[in-house]
C-alpha cells in the first residue's frame, strides 16, 4: 500500500458478524475515506511491537457507498479509528453511536514507502547516457 500526503485512504467496511470471513471483499457494506494529512501519515509510519496495537482516532472522515439497510444505524452518529498492529498491519473500525453494531475493515499489510527522488536521478542518468 502506497501512502501519499493529501490523498484519500479508502478502506472497505463490513458488519462484524459470524459470517464475516465468507463475505465478498468486493461488496463491502460501506467504504471509509480519510484524507492522509501529514499528522496521520506520521502516525501510520509506526510499527508497534508484536503484542501492541496503536489506535488512531479519526476526527475527519467520510462514509461512501453505504448499504441502504445501514443508513438508520448510522443516522444517530458514529466514530471511526484506524488500528495499527505489528507488521505493520492496518485496519479500520467504525462504531455507530447507540448501536451494538460494529463495522471493520479487513487487515491490510502495510509497509509505508517514501519517494526520496532516487529513481529520478537514475532516469536522468540513463537518458543522458542513451543520448550520447
Amino acid at each position: 500500500m502506497e501512502l501519499q500526503e493529501n490523498t484519500p485512504l479508502i478502506l472497505p467496511l463490513f458488519l462484524l458478524s459470524d459470517d464475516l470471513e465468507s463475505r465478498d471483499i468486493e461488496r463491502p457494506d460501506m467504504q471509509l475515506s480519510v484524507n492522509l494529512t501529514a499528522e496521520l501519515l506520521a502516525n501510520l509510519c509506526q510499527n508497534p511491537a508484536p503484542e501492541q496495537s496503536i489506535s488512531i482516532p479519526l476526527e475527519r472522515y467520510e462514509l461512501k457507498d453505504i448499504e441502504a439497510s445501514y443508513t438508520d444505524v448510522l443516522a444517530s452518529g458514529h466514530h471511526a479509528q484506524l488500528l495499527l498492529n505489528h507488521g505493520p498491519v492496518l485496519s479500520a473500525v467504525l462504531s455507530p453511536s447507540g448501536a451494538e453494531a460494529l463495522f471493520v475493515s479487513p487487515p491490510v499489510d502495510m509497509m509505508p514507502t517514501f519517494d526520496l527522488g532516487l529513481d529520478d536521478d537514475e532516469e536522468e542518468n540513463s537518458h543522458e547516457q542513451s543520448a550520447n
